[in-house]
């Protein structure tokens, strides 16, 4: 009996079904990111007083800054595992305090407050940021820095979690006002993931 004569298929053929799988596959990539895709954190200073501030005759900065941040997740179906918080209060250019605040994990839809007492920065500050806080203090009473925060972050889906993230979030114009620290205006920040 003879063997039935096997055909190749053609080079079209082989060419619409590599086509059609990878057409299959980014479908299935495509479906997976979208239901995956984290929605973007949110940051905001939500305080800022000055605890101790005072300028010594070297030039240095002593005191905190005691700020309290809020983040917001508001992911509908991932939580993020923050690891540690850098905290950095920058005026005109110049880190003058900082602080690392410990790591939260922070549950899906959620608001989280967090305090932290940043330390002035150790050494003199040049001559003429030292001038522009003064200056800036003793005509409003109120001194007008930046805070940025930098943080390590996974998202977590369930058990599953993602790679370790860089959060970076630029808080700008945040005022602390000397006179009357019970009156502050929540300031946004920006988020760079």
């Amino acid at each position: 009996m003879a063997e039935p004569r096997r055909t190749r298929p053609s080079p079209a053929k082989c060419i619409a079904a590599t086509l059609l799988v990878m057409v299959i596959i980014l479908a299935i990539v495509l479906l997976i990111w979208l239901f995956l895709h984290p929605s973007k954190l949110r940051f905001s200073v939500d305080h800022a007083a000055a605890a101790g501030f005072n300028l010594t005759a070297a030039g240095a900065l002593t005191g905190a800054f005691d700020l309290t941040l809020r983040s917001y997740n508001w992911n509908e179906r991932a939580a993020v595992s923050y690891r540690s918080l850098e905290v950095g209060v920058w005026y005109d250019g110049e880190y003058i305090a900082g602080a690392r605040a410990p790591g939260f994990f922070q549950p899906a839809e959620n608001e989280t407050r967090v305090d932290v007492a940043t330390q002035a920065a150790p050494g003199p500050l040049p001559r003429d940021v030292e001038d522009a806080i003064k200056k800036e203090r003793t005509k409003s009473g109120k001194l007008t820095v930046d805070v940025h925060v930098r943080a390590k972050a996974r998202f977590r889906y369930g058990v599953v979690s993602t790679r370790r993230y860089t959060v970076r979030a630029s808080c700008p114009a945040v005022v602390v006002d000397f006179a009357a620290p019970t009156t502050f205006h929540r300031v946004y920040c920006h988020v760079h993931i």
